[in-house]
């Protein structure tokens, strides 16, 4: 069963969150932040500290290393709560509902806002899994004091956040970014599923949706400078009106970077291959990525 974040997340007291906190701060200079670093940093009785310590050692939001020095590092629960309760404070999201997928990424849910309206909130877990992937395709931690899994994981919610900015800029069919903290990024809210999911398309509708996905391509390449770098059909999104909108850019390179031609190479061979497979729709790859290029 998965765990339910919101229940968790109404069941921590004001202390528990400082306690979170410091524990994030303490990581930018420890491994695993000492119970000293802990205590000296909170008003309140030992007794009190400790109490919450274990409670969130217990849900899983932490966790503690024994040994001459006891020390605690958050877990990927702990830094998605707090991300969380930033969101919540700042009236960003009211309500967090049902988890929606799991993928390489992250953690998808979707979410009520101030409003009432529905928003998705990802929670970023890439960091680790793809450490390695993203010392080899990305320059983007180069400049990091001490690359930890959680200093990326952060690192790339922000990141979407912002080419999502700057591609829904140029029209780019990309969802509308709304907020960011660390791991985590609130995007719009778009009915629909993914492409592998569409059962049935005309031979028509097919083509117009390859179309906006190549033109999408375009605009990221030509306009903002970018190649996604994992495009598939599982990362393009299908609207109830058949638009097709590109989800998933966190792994995105610049075009000037080495491993760039390689990858948009890639993402054109992917995406011919599914609709030329699925939907007999076919397309030249060099035109095509002549074409995305501004050849």
């Amino acid at each position: 069963m998965p765990r339910n974040l919101w229940k968790m997340y109404i069941g921590l007291t004001k202390l528990d969150m400082t306690v979170l906190r410091t524990i994030e701060r303490g990581m930018t200079r420890y491994e695993y932040v000492p119970l000293e670093y802990i205590e000296r940093r909170l008003r309140g009785t030992p007794r009190k500290i400790i109490s919450s310590i274990d409670k969130l050692n217990q849900m899983k939001l932490i966790r503690r290393r024994l040994g001459s020095t006891v020390g605690y590092t958050l877990t990927y629960w702990g830094l998605d709560i707090l991300s969380l309760n930033n969101l919540v404070q700042r009236g960003v999201i009211k309500v967090l509902g049902d988890r929606i997928g799991v993928g390489k990424e992250g953690n998808i849910y979707i979410a009520e806002d101030a409003s009432g309206g529905l928003v998705i909130v990802k929670f970023h877990r890439e960091g680790r899994r793809s450490f390695q992937k993203i010392k080899r395709y990305r320059g983007m931690v180069a400049n990091l004091p001490r690359k930890s899994w959680f200093q990326i994981t952060r690192l790339l919610g922000e990141r979407e956040f912002k080419i999502l900015v700057a591609l829904r800029e140029h029209d780019a069919l990309v969802p509308e970014p709304i907020a960011w903290n660390r791991n985590s990024v609130v995007q719009e809210y778009i009915p629909g599923i993914e492409l592998f999911k569409v059962r049935e398309l005309s031979r028509n509708e097919a083509e117009k949706i390859l179309n906006m996905i190549i033109e999408t391509l375009r605009i990221a390449y030509k306009k903002v400078g970018i190649v996604h770098g994992d495009l598939s059909e599982y990362n393009v999104l299908i609207s109830e009106d058949l638009v097709p909108y590109i989800i998933d850019w966190p792994q995105y390179v610049y075009k000037e970077e080495e491993m760039a031609d390689e990858l948009l190479r890639r993402d054109v061979t992917y995406i011919l291959s599914f609709f030329k497979r699925k939907y007999g729709v076919e397309r030249d790859p060099e035109k095509t990525l002549s074409y995305i290029r501004g050849e």
